[in-house]
């Protein structure tokens, strides 16, 4: 994570270096602004999905069907990506704070619904 927001930042970097220096003053204001409003909406985001999968946790089939699915739309999205971080370069300190703020709020949850959803399933046996 702290990689993908050097090199992000670098590039953001590169862009801001061609602005004009009362331009390039007032864009930093907004983007820091941005950032934060990023990170808070990563945040909302991933608990929002978290409640909605720990108020109906997938059974092991069901959760393996989409981590297969999830998996199969990576390589797409990988190659689209990259793309995509290069024409998002003006705001990219924004998309990357929503991504920090995302991760955050998924490494910081006590269990995951596809945990719940296998000792449900495996207490039903």
């Amino acid at each position: 994570m702290g990689f993908v927001c050097y090199v992000g930042l670098g590039l953001y970097g590169s862009f801001r270096g061609a602005l004009p220096g009362p331009v390039r003053v007032g864009w930093d204001w907004v983007q820091g602004i941005l950032a934060c409003a990023g990170a808070v909406w990563g945040w909302v985001v991933q608990r929002r999905g978290h409640r909605r999968g720990m108020a109906d946790p997938p059974v092991p089939a069901r959760a393996r069907a989409g981590k297969r699915d999830q998996v199969g739309r990576s390589a797409g999205l990988a190659v689209a990506g990259r793309f995509l971080v290069l024409v998002a370069a003006p705001v990219l300190p924004a998309v990357l704070a929503f991504g920090v703020g995302w991760l955050g709020a998924a490494f910081t949850v006590r269990e995951y619904p596809s945990e719940v959803g296998a000792r449900r399933w495996l207490a039903g046996r």
